[in-house]
């Protein structure tokens, strides 16, 4: 038996040996990776045989159909890819059990000994050019400054195949396009021993490639090799954020921003802590992760990289739960505001981080006091959801107070006939419109974007349905309530009624 190989797929190991002599009688996939050639003289021998190895039977041994059998029950338990014996004939039940097994079965006219001698021969020449291929595709990857380029590397080495990094199931980058069946290589990446792997609800981060099924082999052997490298240009990414934050954090040790995500001003005495440079317009952005149970760590990768890719002259600093930074103002807040959705938008929602932000337009503001109200916006903000503005908090908060299931059915209660209407939807979104324009039908008009007469018509059919606003007490639980429904979940009423 030979030495353990790295591995190449059987089909180029058949092109190699040209297939002279050998008669296949059942492949499964000719794409399976072969990494040893094993001869048998005894049966016991297969339980020494190694995975994804080519069992060979000696001539005097493959004498019976029986014994080809037992064989590939062996091979099956040891996980070798084919078994091949001296040319015979087989019965249907044997061809059948190989085809269960899944374990490839050939004859050869050539002899078993000069067989295992030329795949032997070719199985280490195939192993040598492999070996060749990585070694200068592990040049060009160390030559690379980003992980995108190593990841471009493999990408093009494996035929433009689709190589990607995942961490906590969000693609980091990603590279190539996904061919036609592909076949998916996964390699786990663990950073400092954390153990992604093996502690459940865990997730990477991963090099995964999807692959034609013959670049299997080698694309696993790829992604072994790009693996340090990745590592470390993710650790060094991750020293690179620790610098630049460095500041921040010696802001927030001073200035009492505690790792439990409060916010003190008591420590705060100094005026050169207590805000940036005077007169600069900013803004406080927290990111929070609800589930804080080592959750920040695993997902900082996907965060502090979609944080550099929207702002990339900011620094993140870490909390327990979450992140924070300061964000000069120097574009329009709206455009901040845009910035900052997008960013929620990129991945962070599903992975349970919400984002909350608190604007300073003047610069006169304590920063203590502003990262406070960011970090409350950031507690009511729902994951995956809108940015919340620390500004606009009213209706988040009546939505964590009353959910939108619970308003449904007080508004179900307070006004029935609103919601048999099957126009509820429009004249409830009428009637918000008009409050959030301060009673103004031109501002609801154009706010909807329909005539100031369908507005007026909206309203007054609002009224016989119940929903007055002629007293002022009222006025707020009533733009409140009609505020929390979901509109999209509204019943719908069994009749018609005028179009609105």
């Amino acid at each position: 038996m030979s030495a353990m190989r790295r591995g190449v797929s059987m089909r180029d190991l058949l092109v190699a040996h040209d297939s002279a002599g050998l008669t296949g009688h059942h492949i499964p996939s000719s794409a399976q990776s072969v990494r040893d050639i094993a001869l048998i003289t005894r049966v016991e021998q297969i339980l020494e045989v190694g995975p994804d190895s080519i069992v060979l039977l000696a001539e005097e041994l493959a004498l019976g159909g029986w014994v080809v059998s037992v064989a590939l029950r062996y091979a099956w338990e040891r996980r070798a890819v084919a078994l091949i014996v001296s040319e015979q004939s087989f019965s249907e039940s044997v061809i059948e059990l190989a085809r269960r097994f899944g374990v490839a079965l050939f004859t050869t006219s050539d002899g078993i000994d000069r067989t295992a001698l030329t795949l032997a021969r070719e199985l280490g020449a195939l192993e040598a050019g492999i070996l060749s291929r990585l070694d200068a595709l592990h040049s060009r990857m160390l030559r690379a400054a980003s992980i995108p380029e190593v990841l471009s590397e493999i990408s093009q080495e494996l035929g433009d195949a689709l190589v990607q990094l995942v961490v906590d199931g969000i693609v980091l980058v990603s590279h190539g396009t996904r061919p036609a069946e592909p076949v998916i290589v996964r390699l786990v990446l663990n950073l400092r021993d954390r153990g992604h792997r093996g502690q459940e609800g865990q997730h990477g981060p991963d090099l995964v490639a999807a692959v034609a099924p013959v670049q299997q082999a080698f694309a696993d052997q790829a992604l072994a090799r790009a693996s340090t490298t990745v590592r470390a240009l993710l650790l060094q990414h991750e020293l690179d954020d620790l610098v630049g934050a460095a500041p921040l954090l010696s802001f927030a040790a001073l200035s009492g921003l505690r790792e439990d995500g409060a916010f003190d001003d008591s420590r705060s005495e100094q005026p050169a802590l207590r805000r940036l440079p005077s007169g600069t317009p900013v803004a406080a952005v927290v990111l929070r992760v609800a589930d804080v149970d080592q959750r920040s760590a695993r997902i900082a990768p996907v965060v502090t990289s979609r944080w550099r890719e929207a702002f990339p002259r900011v620094p993140l600093a870490r909390l327990q739960s979450g992140w924070f930074a300061l964000v000069p103002l120097a574009d329009p807040a709206d455009e901040l505001d845009d910035a900052l959705q997008q960013l929620a938008d990129s991945g962070l929602g599903d992975l349970g981080a919400a984002v909350g932000v608190a604007h300073d337009p003047h610069g006169t503001e304590q920063v203590t006091s502003l990262l406070r109200r960011a970090g409350l916006a950031a507690r009511l903000a729902e994951p995956g959801g809108p940015v919340l503005d620390f500004r606009r908090f009213g209706l988040p908060l009546l939505r964590r107070l009353l959910p939108a299931e619970d308003a449904l059915d007080l508004a179900l209660t307070t006004y029935p006939a609103l919601l048999a209407d099957p126009h509820a939807s429009e004249i409830i979104a009428t009637v918000v419109s008009y409050l959030d324009c301060a009673g103004s039908v031109t501002a609801a008009a154009e706010h909807l974007g329909v005539h100031r007469n369908t507005v007026q018509l909206r309203m007054r059919h609002a009224a016989t349905l119940g929903v007055t606003l002629n007293h002022p007490e009222q006025l707020l639980s009533t733009h409140l309530l009609l505020s929390a429904l979901d509109l999209r979940a509204l019943p719908v009423a069994s009749s018609p009624t005028a179009e609105l």
